[in-house]
């Protein structure tokens, strides 16, 4: 059965892995479920998780004996798009590097005209902040320069 693994494989192993990670965290450390409160903190990590180790589970029985995966170039851009969003997070903090992200997703992979960049990160931008800041009033990370602020 190991000569029928592939990289695909071990994919849906390490997803099953995080999967696994976020139903004990939910059920465990965040809580949840409050009979007083309703869902707790725990409630939606613990559904994704769930949903992601049985899809994790099918994939990986429908992936043995598969034919090697080949890998495109450009499927790494979300890949270092995402790490880029996580580690100017951590130091600008969530709304400015998503505001980054659409203007360098938009310019460079997308290959928009400056205009349309423009106008479309300050649409989404404005949808966020509207949304998630004054309507939900979910705070988003601040990072460790703009916490000196």
């Amino acid at each position: 059965m190991l000569n029928k693994l592939n990289w695909r494989c071990v994919l849906y192993i390490l997803t099953a892995i995080l999967g696994i990670i976020w139903v004990v965290l939910g059920f465990g450390t965040y809580g949840f479920w409050s009979a007083e409160e309703g869902p707790g903190a725990g409630f939606f990590p613990a559904i994704v998780g769930c949903v992601l180790v049985f899809f994790s589970i099918v994939e990986f029985i429908k992936s043995i004996g598969s034919d090697a995966v080949k890998f495109d170039k450009e499927a790494l851009y979300l890949v270092v798009s995402v790490a880029g969003i996580l580690i100017l997070n951590f130091f600008i903090g969530l709304f400015p590097a998503l505001v980054i992200y659409y203007v360098a997703w938009l310019k460079f992979v997308e290959k928009y005209p400056w205009k349309k960049v423009i106008l479309i990160t300050i649409f989404y931008g404005g949808i966020m902040y509207g949304v998630f800041s004054l309507w939900l009033q979910v705070p988003f990370p601040t990072g460790i320069l703009l916490s000196w602020l």
